[in-house]
């Protein structure tokens, strides 16, 4: 693979890459707009092709990239076939995306792809596994890793300064009582917007929970089709570990938008907040950080570099398919457990290859 080296350092961690892969953006929608490009174009990635469902908002969006001119293709498979393009991003809806990622493979270009790989685990596997016998590497945009506060947490736990983790609470207040593709899915709040925080219980222990229980409610008088609040208790094999979640999405103001971690060890204590985060030690000592960056665009950026660094080291990036079907099979497994009103849910394993060296690497 060829690969080039960028015009500015990278802004999230002195570990990203310093020859990064030049990219491929298939879709041009919100996310694209909001949160790839000012990703990229903070950190000089060299962005050099675009497509999308319409050339009109393939053109939109290259317009408004700062970078040099973007190539404008109007397919996928046009946009995989240009020498010029060495690593495919893709920002399209859940709805046909492991189709677009099948229709990919034989270009061989590795693919970073929005989360979920698909709306249901079966797909989502059967895809990863035809990537995975093409030699196609795909890496999940499970992006809230890498959000400052979230990765000054994980410093603390990988160094072991909370001892043991027995306990984590998320409380999330957010908005999007709104008729849109994604709150019309059924499934929407456990297996999209929910899924970055799951996600982040195993990336922050390491450990996949055997079982989960969980309930939602549409409001009243609200307008999205999907229920709009959950609860989320897991059940880990092993040490003790208790850890619930809960998010009520119909906050009536951005003001009222709140996002706080509660993470309990033996050694220490900890909450993360967007902004911050704050370590209170056994012995009594405050440590509170308020790192430089937000979760968009910076966790954006992290996940492509962590990736390019993967690609170029010839290892599995930490945020591969397979690790992501982990967070997937959580997932349906409490949108299974809220349709049958808090029932615990086994969590099967994923029917692919076993985690390999580098899985779960922070």
């Amino acid at each position: 693979m060829t690969i080039h080296t960028p015009g500015r350092s990278d802004p999230v961690g002195a570990e990203a890459t310093k020859a990064w892969p030049r990219v491929g953006l298939v879709g041009a929608g919100r996310i694209a707009r909001t949160g790839h490009l000012p990703a990229y174009a903070a950190g000089g990635v060299p962005l050099v092709a675009v497509c999308s469902a319409t050339r009109t908002s393939a053109r939109d969006l290259a317009t408004a990239w700062p970078g040099d001119r973007l190539r404008v293709h109007a397919t996928a498979a046009e946009l995989a076939a240009d020498p010029d393009v060495d690593l495919i991003d893709i920002t399209t809806p859940p709805t046909g995306r492991a189709e677009l990622i099948a229709s990919l493979l034989p270009y061989g270009k590795p693919l970073l792809v929005q989360k979920p790989l698909a709306y249901t685990l079966k797909e989502a596997t059967a895809i990863t596994n035809k990537a995975s016998a093409a030699g196609v590497p795909i890496a999940v945009n499970q992006n809230l890793r890498w959000a400052p506060p979230q990765r000054v947490l994980n410093e603390w736990i990988t160094a072991g300064d909370l001892g043991e983790i027995a306990h984590i609470a998320h409380v999330h207040h957010f908005g999007e009582d709104e008729r849109t593709w994604y709150t019309d899915h059924s499934d929407y709040l456990f297996i999209d917007h929910g899924l970055h925080y799951l996600d982040l219980i195993r990336w922050h222990t390491g450990r996949d929970p055997i079982a989960v229980a969980a309930r939602a409610i549409h409001l009243p008088g609200q307008s999205a089709l999907c229920p709009l609040t959950y609860t989320i208790m897991l059940r880990f094999g092993g040490p003790p570990l208790v850890a619930s979640l809960t998010l009520y999405d119909a906050a009536r103001s951005a003001a009222a938008w709140a996002s706080n971690w509660f993470v309990n060890g033996t050694e220490a204590d900890a909450h993360v907040t967007y902004t911050t985060a704050t370590l209170h030690t056994a012995t009594g000592k405050t440590i509170s950080r308020t790192p430089h960056g937000e979760w968009v665009p910076d966790g954006i950026l992290a996940a492509y570099t962590a990736f390019a660094d993967a690609l170029a080291a010839d290892r599995l990036p930490p945020h591969h398919a397979g690790d992501h079907l982990r967070t997937l099979a959580m997932a349906e497994a409490a949108a299974t457990s809220a349709r049958s009103d808090g029932t615990w849910i086994d969590v099967p394993p994923p029917d692919v290859p076993q985690r390999s060296e580098g899985d779960h690497q922070r």
